[in-house]
């Protein structure tokens, strides 16, 4: 009889055949060693995504969460924390997460939004972006709501799957024209927001925003008068950065 073995059945026999290596420098004994950790860049990314200027308000030491918008886009986010760019050691931990369901990853993703997160107000809700029902079969996991579970505990805030895909449309290799019509279409409600809590989107990747801004939008239509957004890295790109 034909099966097929699940990736998380797969990572975790190698877990326990071979050791971690740091994807920074190829260390044994963890995903990402003490070392590497210290030379990732300053977190947060102070730079907006979708025009790429630095957030001057945030410059400073210790900046509200509220300086974390860029004013020129105008974004339907209250404010967005972006963790890094697409490239180098970031990138390799989100592709062996979310492809390669290295479980062993999502703790040290969760120290890095941690960093990017600064105090927010009381009475927060993470909301994770809806992985696709067939990409959650095929890797085993359903990454999003793995991170938002964890940095929700750890906050000592709630998590909850409010937001729901109305399609199951695949994005990656898309325009970023396309996208944005997809995203329209993607997300409804499930639970109905409550108007005095703040929302925290999570997401891993921004490439054109489509999929962030879409579920926001959602949200306030819904009754959301607070959202705020974290993705783990975007994209360098500004052709594909256009909202």
């Amino acid at each position: 009889m034909k099966f097929v073995v699940k990736n998380t059945t797969r990572s975790g026999l190698l877990d326990l055949l071979c050791p971690h290596t740091c994807r920074g420098c190829g260390r044994l004994g963890a995903v990402l060693c003490e070392c590497c950790k210290n030379d990732l860049p300053e977190l947060p990314l102070r730079v907006c995504p979708l025009c790429q200027q630095v957030l001057a308000d945030t410059k400073k030491n210790g900046a509200a969460w509220r300086d974390y918008r860029c004013k020129d886009c105008g974004l339907s986010l209250d404010a967005l924390f972006v963790c890094g760019w697409r490239e180098g050691v970031l990138a390799k931990l989100v592709k062996d997460f979310k492809y390669q369901s290295v479980r062993a990853v999502s703790g040290v993703l969760v120290e890095i939004l941690q960093q990017a997160i600064p105090e927010l107000p009381r009475n927060v809700v993470v909301v994770p972006l809806p992985t696709i029902g067939r990409h959650v079969r095929e890797r085993g996991v359903d990454h999003t709501l793995v991170l938002a579970k964890k940095l929700a505990k750890k906050r000592g805030w709630k998590c909850q799957q409010m937001l729901l895909r109305a399609a199951d449309t695949v994005q990656v290799g898309t325009k970023a024209a396309v996208r944005q019509e997809q995203a329209k279409k993607a997300y409804v409600v499930s639970i109905t927001p409550d108007s005095e809590v703040t929302y925290l989107l999570l997401d891993d990747v921004w490439t054109t925003g489509a999929s962030m801004l879409a579920a926001a939008e959602t949200m306030r239509l819904a009754g959301a008068k607070c959202v705020l957004g974290v993705v783990v890295m975007a994209g360098r790109d500004k052709q594909n950065s256009a909202s």
